[in-house]
């Protein structure tokens, strides 16, 4: 399976388990945690890490679906390069989007502060590695 593929997994199961930060919570007082760094970085085609397979069982057990497991085991069709570029470009669409409310809601009194920029910044960051993510699962579909 390609590592776009196990992305793909990946936040598929995420976001059924209430997203990157509930599974974090969810991880964490199991015997499989992992750290947020690893956990966002295998939702991204354009890093080498996947899912724990512990972590893949658990968070399973949470949502009560087979949702990377039964790729794995049944060999089932993985999803295709438009699919996982579509995901990417979800996943940036929304993070643009909360961008967007925090500042305007910030800029309601016509200045941004500097704890408001500290809690933009993140999802800013999110946004650009988000773009990587997307060139990574569009530049895999290309045609050699």
């Amino acid at each position: 399976m390609q590592l776009r593929q196990h992305a793909y997994l990946a936040r598929e199961l995420q976001d059924a388990c209430g997203g990157p930060d509930a599974c974090l919570n969810i991880l964490e007082v199991s015997p499989f945690p992992i750290g947020r760094t690893h956990l966002y970085d295998t939702r991204d085609p354009s890093t080498p890490r996947t899912m724990p397979i512990g972590a893949v069982e658990v968070l399973e057990g949470v949502c009560q679906r087979k949702i990377y497991t039964a790729v794995l085991c049944a060999r089932q069709a993985a999803p295709s390069d438009a699919q996982c570029a579509v995901s990417e470009a979800c996943e940036l669409t929304e993070t643009v989007a909360t961008v967007q409310r925090l500042v305007r809601e910030a800029a309601k009194d016509d200045d941004i502060s500097e704890n408001e920029k500290r809690d933009i910044e993140p999802h800013i960051l999110a946004i650009e590695r988000l773009c990587l993510g997307l060139r990574a699962a569009m530049d895999a579909g290309a045609a050699t």
